[in-house]
């Protein structure tokens, strides 16, 4: 079986990890930390591209013990020197143009760039077909991660297309990361039986996120008119799947149909400064009641915690925060809602 290290962002390693055990037969998970799951899997490399839910993938190449301080680079260097690299793929013949990015967490004298020059000439000195290069010139990405007295080096195997889908996509103002999407899609457990609606959907990537599983069908809309039009050029055609200019707070859909539904609900700089959050809160919860079955189930996502619990309580929606997210500077919290029996 081969190490790996999936990225994630902070908060979501749980699940992370749940859609690895369920997607790659015989993985283990070896242990999460902030943004990570590290895991085995004796798969091909290609199988592991079915994960959702991580940012990137790399394989693991080396774990080894670093010291604090400046003198201690010349360790690091002479620690990757001994490793042999020749197994990593490349797509040219020849030299093979490489970078390292590093991360650091501790109380070191020298700076992650340092730590990365330090690991690139340690790859160079062994592996004569490395050369370093600037940024965006490369074909193979290091990473190497220094906590305190211990780093590890990986090599990155998927690149920007792999997060974002490898397609272009519209996105609009506060438009969630697909992995991000897809982490509130998983939670929501999709069957193939589910009637599955985001009331606020903006530019789709929820629903396009849940259009990847069986369903049985799947509606969206939101309020603004370019936010529909975006959605429904990166939805393109779908049998049973509908985008809709509506308001969210006036559903156009029968009531008790709805299996579930998932949604990024406005919040911050999408709220008009005029706008009561309470308010619109309320109006939308009470649609989602109306349109949810009695087994029914609503996942959001927010950072105006207060004004959900309230709207919730007012609105007699048994309400539950699943897990704290960090997302750009925020920290927007998951949470379930069902009706009460």
């Amino acid at each position: 079986m081969k190490r790996y290290i999936a990225t994630v962002l902070p908060g979501l390693e749980q699940v992370l990890a749940h859609e690895i055990r369920a997607k790659l037969a015989g993985a283990h998970i070896e242990f999460t930390e902030r943004g990570k799951v590290y895991f085995a899997s004796g798969l091909p490399e290609e199988a592991l591209m079915v994960l959702r839910t991580a940012d990137n993938l790399y394989q693991w190449i080396h774990r080894f013990q670093v010291g604090l301080h400046k003198l201690h680079l010349a360790g690091i260097e002479q620690e990757i020197s001994r490793l042999d690299l020749s197994w990593i793929k490349a797509n040219r013949i020849g030299t093979t143009r490489f970078k390292v990015n590093a991360s650091r967490v501790g109380k070191h004298t020298y700076s992650r760039f340092e730590a990365a020059e330090a690991a690139a000439r340690g790859i160079g000195k062994r592996n004569s077909r490395f050369r370093p290069c600037e940024t965006g010139m490369h074909e193979v990405e290091f990473r190497m991660d220094v906590q305190h007295d211990e780093a590890v080096l990986a090599v990155r195997l998927t690149d920007a297309s792999y997060r974002f889908r490898g397609e272009e996509r519209r996105f609009t103002q506060a438009a969630l990361r697909p992995t991000v999407a897809h982490a509130l899609v998983w939670l929501s457990d999709p069957q193939r039986s589910d009637v599955f609606i985001d009331p606020c959907c903006g530019s789709g990537t929820i629903m396009s996120e849940r259009l990847t599983y069986p369903y049985l069908r799947v509606e969206g809309g939101d309020l603004s008119r370019e936010a529909v039009a975006s959605a429904a050029e990166n939805i393109g055609h779908c049998e049973r799947a509908k985008i809709h200019h509506w308001n969210a707070r006036s559903l156009p859909i029968d009531a008790g149909c709805v299996d579930k539904i998932v949604t990024n609900l406005p919040f911050g700089k999408q709220i008009a400064a005029n706008e009561d959050i309470l308010e619109l809160y309320l109006e939308l919860f009470g649609e989602m009641k109306r349109v949810l079955k009695m087994d029914g189930s609503a996942i959001c996502l927010t950072d105006a915690e207060a004004a959900l619990q309230s709207a919730a309580e007012r609105a007699e929606l048994d309400c539950s925060k699943t897990m704290t997210l960090h997302l750009k500077g925020l920290h927007p919290a998951l949470f379930v809602l069902r009706k009460q029996s």
